[in-house]
C-alpha cells in the first residue's frame, strides 16, 4: 500500500499525459514552417510522461520517505479548489465564460480561502472585467455564452 501511495502521483501524471496525447491525436504536429496545434500539447505530454516514469521508478525503488500529508483544513481547501476547477468547464456553457470565471473565483476566494466578501467581490469584478476586456473586446474571441447571453 505504501509503495502504491508513493507511485500514485506518477501514475496519475502518466495517465494525464496519455489523455493529452489522445486528445490531440488527430491534430497536426507540424504545419509547413510552423508548429501545428498538437506541437506544444505533445511536448508537454512527453515531458510529463518522463517525469511520471521517474516518479514511479523512485517510488517503487523503496528510496522514498513516508508521505507527510497536509493537515485536514488544508486538504479541505485543496478539495474545494479542485471542485472549482472541475466545475468551471461545467458552468461555462450554462452561465457563459465570463460569469463562470466570476462564480468560480468567488467560490474559491470566499468558500475555500475564507477571504472577506468585500475583498472577494473586488477581485471578482476586476478579474472578470479584465477577462472581458482582453478576450472579448481586444482579441475579439467568441467565448461561450450562457443563458444570460454573455
Amino acid at each position: 500500500m505504501n509503495r502504491f501511495a508513493h507511485a500514485a502521483p506518477g501514475l496519475t501524471m502518466l495517465g494525464l499525459a496519455a489523455l493529452m496525447v489522445a486528445g490531440t491525436w488527430g491534430m497536426g504536429f507540424w504545419d509547413g514552417f510552423t508548429a501545428g496545434p498538437a506541437f506544444f500539447p505533445t511536448l508537454i505530454a512527453i515531458s510529463g510522461a518522463i517525469l511520471a516514469v521517474l516518479l514511479v521508478v523512485q517510488a517503487t525503488s523503496g528510496q522514498v520517505e513516508a508521505i507527510d500529508w497536509p493537515p485536514p483544513p488544508i486538504m479541505r481547501r485543496l478539495g474545494l479548489v479542485l471542485a472549482a476547477i472541475v466545475g468551471f468547464p461545467v458552468l461555462s456553457p450554462v452561465l457563459g465564460m465570463i460569469p463562470a470565471v466570476g462564480a468560480v473565483l468567488a467560490f474559491v476566494t470566499v468558500v475555500a480561502l475564507r477571504q472577506p466578501v468585500a475583498n472577494s467581490l473586488i477581485a471578482v469584478a476586476v478579474t472578470t472585467g479584465l477577462a472581458y476586456l482582453i478576450f472579448v473586446r481586444w482579441l475579439g474571441m467568441a467565448l461561450p455564452r450562457g443563458v444570460l447571453g454573455f
